[in-house]
């Protein structure tokens, strides 16, 4: 069973975006032979054009997604429709669902249509084995590519190890055609407890495909010529920080994005999204490398950017940077979550009674503590006092434990409204060899560059943000990787202290 719904995944096929209107895309009363191939290919192809030319004179990402998803959502339902009421088949048992980047209303130019055949039982699969054929020879032919699989609804309970990117992608599910009430006991009644219990599964596997991927492309955003789906910082990035916000559910620990926090997480989104669909339309296929080629086309057009600004391509790619380094961090801090495990009543209770009995005793005057393997803030008031900030980044240096993101949270408080009374504003020199020759030095450095503080201390690194040293040689740019290769790891800092030591130290106390 197992193998042959793996199997029916490997059915591809191809179509392309239907040109009728939405308004009715499945409301055809009277029977009748399909609108021929000759007659609805030119309409696919004119609404593709319209769709292209509107993103080419300034329509935004999202109204092009959404033009290119109502598209491929219309041809569907037309077709599903018409090779129905030729056969004179109803289509009770069969359900077309949408998943993944498509079923997110996420349609790129020429991404995949990721479709569920859902069927009752496996009796109904083999009934609809040969309409199912004629669908996709047909959406083939309209020229989209439908990526496919087939499932009874019985497979859809059983989770296979060996394909968690299956059961990925159905968390993103969402209805096209056929038999409506099959998709509604899917979706409310075989899936929430199915995904419930194998939340643990789903985040490891989702955790481990992440991890490996972000090391293909050196755990880094910076790259001459990055690709925006895949690499640090791109769409993937999203993707997958989506789903680890399903898996983990509703915690309180995750309830701290701010308005301004889901403001830039969409605007990087939007930037993202836009390029891709530069690359897509210049390509005229799947490639999302953004070459340096590329970025002089999208600085030319100023895309998503509209601030009547004129940048050349190395300015322009400082915004794609930023808007990277947003996406990443944003996944970062769910891929550091933990699943919670479950407790029982029993361990609740005596966890509750050994509280009671031995309450916490903190030393006398911390400020900071790491719990669950995070340093949180307990008197947020003393950070009006810098210096005690500034011996939280070193602690975070030495001991390699990152700040938790309420701490982050506290931190960008107290330093971000200047009217609250501050105390020794200034790092010592001392005290920023001491983070920079820690084992841990990126620890410190990077919520430091979050929050403002290595800015204010290194005024200069704001003209060198994000900046772009455009190499079309591969020699310097491999022996730069190499070093900053060489600075990581334990005992990394101690190399970047000898190279700081003796260097200007404006606005650091020696």
């Amino acid at each position: 069973m197992k193998n042959a719904a793996k199997a029916r995944s490997d059915v591809v096929s191809t179509a392309a975006r239907s040109g009728l209107p939405p308004e009715q895309p499945t409301a055809r009363k009277m029977p009748g032979p399909a609108k021929p191939l000759n007659v609805l290919a030119p309409q696919v192809e004119a609404e593709r054009q319209r769709i292209r030319s509107r993103f080419d004179t300034g329509a935004t990402a999202r109204e092009t997604l959404r033009g290119l998803c109502e598209l491929a959502d219309n041809t569907i339902r037309l077709i599903f429709g018409d090779v129905m009421k030729i056969h004179e088949t109803p289509n009770e048992g069969l359900a077309l669902l949408a998943l993944g980047g498509y079923g997110r209303r996420m349609l790129f130019p020429f991404s995949d249509l990721d479709i569920l055949f859902l069927f009752e039982n496996e009796k109904t699969e083999e009934e609809f084995r040969p309409f199912i054929s004629e669908f996709s020879r047909t959406m083939w032919d309209l020229g989209f590519r439908v990526s496919s699989a087939g499932r009874t609804i019985d497979e859809c309970k059983r989770i296979e190890e060996d394909n968690a990117e299956f059961h990925l992608a159905l968390l993103d599910r969402r209805f096209l055609s056929g038999d409506q009430e099959l998709f509604d006991k899917l979706d409310n009644r075989v899936l929430p407890p199915s995904e419930k219990q194998s939340r643990s599964f789903l985040f490891s596997q989702l955790h481990r495909l992440t991890k490996e991927r972000l090391a293909r492309y050196g755990n880094t955003i910076f790259h001459l010529e990055p690709n925006v789906k895949e690499a640090p910082g791109g769409l993937r990035d999203y993707q997958a920080a989506f789903w680890l916000r399903q898996i983990l559910g509703d915690r309180p620990d995750l309830r701290g994005s701010t308005a301004a926090d889901e403001e830039m997480a969409a605007d990087a989104v939007e930037f993202q999204s836009s390029i891709r669909c530069l690359l897509h339309y210049g390509n005229a296929r799947n490639d999302n490398t953004l070459t340096y080629e590329m970025q002089e086309e999208a600085a030319k057009r100023s895309l998503a950017v509209r601030d009547g600004i004129e940048r050349n391509a190395a300015e322009w790619m400082r915004l794609y940077f930023r808007h990277a380094r947003t996406l990443n961090r944003q996944l970062l801090r769910y891929l550091d979550q933990k699943m919670a495990q479950p407790v029982s009543l029993r361990e609740r209770l005596f966890s509750a009674a050994r509280s009671v009995a031995r309450p916490e005793h903190l030393p006398s005057g911390a400020h900071f503590a790491i719990r669950s393997g995070q340093f949180e803030i307990l008197d947020q008031p003393a950070l009006a006092d810098r210096s005690i900030i500034y011996s939280l980044f070193t602690e975070a240096a030495r001991t390699g434990t990152m700040l938790s993101r309420d701490a982050e949270r506290a931190i960008n408080y107290v330093v971000s409204h200047s009217e609250l009374p501050a105390r020794n504003l200034v790092m010592s020199w001392d005290t920023l060899k001491e983070i920079l020759a820690a084992d841990y030095p990126g620890m410190a450095l990077r919520p430091m560059h979050r929050l403002g503080i290595l800015m204010e201390i290194l005024p200069e690194l704001r003209a060198i943000d994000s900046l772009v040293v455009r190499d079309f040689y591969p020699r310097p740019a491999d022996f730069r990787a190499a070093a900053a290769r060489h600075g990581q790891g334990n005992g990394g800092g101690k190399s970047c202290t000898r190279k700081f030591d003796g260097a200007g130290k404006r606005g650091i106390t020696a």
